[in-house]
């Protein structure tokens, strides 16, 4: 790449990187108040940079409506995608032989690292062998028993459960 070239691409990154310091902060107040939550609206926000980063060189001759604009859609459509979730949830019916989450137990589950809350749940909410379960993990065998012991002794510290004695 040549000067000319190299100095053109800095300066489209100075202005890009300007428009997104003048802008980030009020962008993401904005979609706040349309989504109701910061975190949404900043991923919203952010997502839209990215494809206006994309498109820069496009030569978008009006950059700040045009963010303006993309941001007020995506936040439309984060708020339709939500509304027809809401909708289909509640045509769900609760199905009679599927058991209630236990709250304090799912609570405990959350707190272990991935392969023990997985070894935990495939060996004894779906019955599978050791051997299943490092197949599914892509583990070695000897790896899953260390996980659902460990798994198990936090779960009870979690749950304030007596030592088994063994």
């Amino acid at each position: 790449m040549g000067r000319e070239a190299t100095e053109k691409v800095r300066a489209a990154e100075d202005s890009f990187a300007a428009l997104y310091r003048e802008e980030v902060a009020r962008q993401v107040r904005s979609a706040t108040l349309i989504l109701g939550s910061r975190p949404a609206a900043q991923d919203v926000v952010h997502d839209v940079f990215v494809e206006l980063f994309r498109r820069w060189d496009d030569g978008i001759a009006d950059p700040g409506p045009y963010l303006q604009r993309a941001v007020v859609n995506r936040c439309r459509d984060v708020l339709r995608r939500n509304t027809v979730a809401r909708r289909h949830r509640n045509r769900l019916r609760p199905d009679p032989d599927v058991p209630e989450i236990d709250v304090p137990l799912y609570d405990a589950l959350a707190t272990l690292p991935f392969p023990q809350r997985a070894a935990v749940v495939l060996r004894f909410y779906l019955g599978c062998t050791e051997a299943d379960i490092a197949a599914h993990l892509g583990c070695p065998t000897g790896s899953v028993g260390p996980w659902i012991r460990r798994g198990l002794d936090r779960l009870a510290t979690e749950l304030r459960l007596p030592p088994e004695d063994t």
